[in-house]
């Protein structure tokens, strides 16, 4: 289990131990492949273009997916089911 040290307003300082980050998991596998509610980890973000900010830059969705459930278009880009088609 990882640890952080947490300065205390006295001047002190704790040492707190806590559960390690969890891998984020796909939120489209319990609703296209698996009934039981498990999810594959999700190692790709969705890159559809859904928005600009006043600067011009794009806004992608940033939907966390797993392989299976992406789609790939183009050499680099990956869709979600939502913006897939």
């Amino acid at each position: 289990m990882p640890c952080s040290r947490i300065k205390m307003p006295d001047g002190g300082f704790a040492i707190v131990k806590h559960a390690a980050a969890r891998a984020p998991r796909c939120k489209f596998c319990p609703t296209r492949f698996r009934w039981d509610g498990i999810t594959r980890p999700a190692t790709l973000l969705c890159d559809a273009i859904i928005g600009k900010t006043l600067g011009g830059d794009p806004i992608t969705c940033d939907s966390p997916i797993c392989v299976h459930c992406a789609k790939r278009v183009g050499p680099d880009k990956d869709f979600c089911p939502k913006h897939s088609g």
